[in-house]
């Protein structure tokens, strides 16, 4: 019989993981939206350094906002489908048992490697902030603007690990 506290609790899980994916979901797009930008940009100062012998101040700087973006806003969506690199030959060796409780114990360990990243960069996106630090590019801009990106990035996948942590067998796995 499950404890009625356990029992109400799992649809507030449910919805949390929703909340989740939705997120999850929203920062995937904005990543592919970056790298649309990113290649636009390539394209246009191609254009312009070769056709016109015009290129571009800014260019190369918006780029690596785009990049920031693209490599960190997608990090929670590959984590969420599992997409990481792994190098899963003891995993694949272990019985069945064994290798569900590693890969969980795996996933939760890499959890708190994530929660302590967003804690260094997070710490260091508030230091930005706080001392109004600025990029050294053409044009600058507030460096927590593109750093931003960062500990958002890892704190979404650093989720997405814990819930693979507690994620429920399917038979699938078994």
């Amino acid at each position: 019989m499950i404890p009625s506290n356990t029992a109400t609790s799992l649809p507030i899980l449910s919805w949390m993981g929703r909340i989740l994916d939705l997120l999850t979901k929203i920062t995937f797009h904005i990543a592919g939206a970056a790298l649309a930008g990113i290649l636009c940009l390539i394209v246009k100062e191609v254009f312009m350094r070769y056709l016109f012998n015009a290129p571009s101040t800014w260019a190369g700087d918006a780029n690596q906002w785009f990049f920031a973006l693209a490599t960190m806003l997608a990090l929670p969506e590959i984590t969420r489908v599992n997409g990481n690199v792994a190098i899963t030959i003891l995993l694949e060796r272990l019985p069945q048992d064994k290798r569900v409780i590693l890969a969980r114990a795996l996933a939760l360990v890499s959890c708190f490697g994530g929660l302590l990243a967003v804690y260094i960069s997070g710490n260091e996106v508030m230091r930005q902030y706080t001392m109004g630090i600025t990029t050294n590019w053409i044009y600058p801009v507030p460096k927590w603007w593109v750093s931003g990106a960062i500990p958002l990035g890892f704190l979404l996948s650093s989720l997405q690990f814990l819930r693979l942590g507690f994620k429920r067998s399917t038979s699938e796995e078994e």
